[in-house]
């Protein structure tokens, strides 16, 4: 038979803080005219059980004929492990919302850092397609010059040349001091049609990019070697060409490259050319690369992974190598005219032809001990 309990005792372990919500509950279910029906949780004090205890109190009321409720029946549940469980399960559900909320002000911040970014970008989108306009009128400007320097100012000097044999021809018997006057003329306008070609080359170099043909390093030098034949007969010249690579580039431009070294090796071999204690003596040699092992200074144009090293070394006259950037630039001489014909221009061709190759190129030297070239070209 279930225990019959009153009211006042029911009430008794109940944490005073839920005892009215509790009453309320049972003061709706016995109301007449509701249906009787109360479910309330509620705390009961740790009394001796130790701990607070979370009770779910299911019940109803019974009424009788005159609508008085005359007695309740219900159970009462033990859910503290549930509700805990819940509690629980809510803290890490606000863990979690706390979390994802500034989670999304984050993104919501790169967001705004991408679009700004994006908006950067495209100013500088804008930016490199104003530069390569520009870029695109200064090379078909220095196409038309090429065109003028090769048609428009060479005429001129060949004008020139031309009347100044003619006057040697017919007029050097009777021409006295006159005569030095007119070779110098002479001596200036074929350098000056010198420069012209070099400066002509080197602004065709600055604005065609290498081809990618495979091109054949020996073929190639030894074009640019019978080329010289004359220089090197002149000199007496010894030159030791090891077997070389086939490399992707323009044979046109790596022929101008080996064609610049190899006169400036003969040409810088010594100021008393018939001397045959100075008998030039010129080197090439090659050799492979990686990348780990670069020198710190040799910075190529394109990354690889190995490279080749061609080193183009004379005994001539060499030079401080305080000078060694110097050299590769546009009218850079260390000699005198008179001392070495030239233009300054032939090196920094060659670091031109290099770089459109995707390679570096170095130089080291002594005064009186030769130089080296190294010529780092892509494998």
């Amino acid at each position: 038979m279930d225990e019959i309990i009153t009211i006042e005792r029911a009430y008794r372990p109940i944490r005073e803080a839920d005892r009215s919500l509790v009453k309320a509950s049972i003061r709706h279910a016995i109301t007449p005219g509701t249906n009787g029906v109360y479910d309330v949780e509620y705390t009961l004090d740790a009394g001796q059980a130790g701990r607070e205890r979370v009770i779910r109190a299911q019940g109803k009321a019974f009424f009788n004929e005159q609508g008085k409720a005359y007695i309740v029946r219900g159970t009462a549940q033990d859910v503290t492990e549930q509700r805990n469980t819940q509690l629980a399960l809510e803290h890490r559900v606000q863990e979690r919302t706390e979390e994802l909320a500034a989670t999304n002000e984050e993104l919501a911040a790169i967001n705004e850092e991408l679009a700004a970014a994006s908006e950067e970008i495209a100013e500088a989108n804008k930016g490199l397609e104003e530069a390569n306009l520009h870029l695109t009128r200064s090379n078909q400007n220095l196409q038309q010059f090429a065109y003028i320097a090769s048609h428009d100012l060479q005429e001129p000097l060949r004008k020139i040349q031309q009347f100044g044999d003619l006057l040697k021809t017919r007029y050097s018997a009777s021409l006295g001091e006159e005569l030095v006057y007119l070779e110098r003329m002479q001596s200036a306008a074929s350098r000056m049609s010198l420069l012209i070609k070099d400066l002509l080359a080197f602004s065709r170099i600055s604005t065609r990019q290498a081809a990618t043909d495979s091109v054949l390093l020996n073929q190639v030098v030894e074009e640019a070697l019978d080329n010289l034949s004359v220089a090197i007969g002149e000199t007496n010249a010894h030159i030791e060409v090891a077997d070389l690579p086939t490399v992707q580039g323009d044979a046109s431009q790596l022929g101008q490259l080996f064609l610049n070294l190899l006169s400036n090796a003969i040409k810088f071999s010594t100021k008393k050319p018939l001397a045959n204690s100075a008998r030039p003596q010129i080197n090439i040699r090659v050799d492979e690369v990686s990348l780990e092992d670069l020198p710190i200074s040799v910075k190529p144009a394109r990354q690889a992974t190995i490279y080749y090293r061609i080193d183009v070394s004379d005994n001539g006259i060499g030079f401080e190598e305080k000078y060694t950037d110097r050299i590769f630039q546009v009218f850079q001489r260390l000699h005198g005219k008179n001392e070495f014909a030239g233009t300054g221009i032939g090196l920094a061709i060659c670091e031109k032809v290099v770089v459109n190759h995707g390679g570096a190129i170095t130089a080291v030297s002594k005064p009186g001990q030769g130089a080296t070239f190294s010529v780092y070209l892509p494998a």
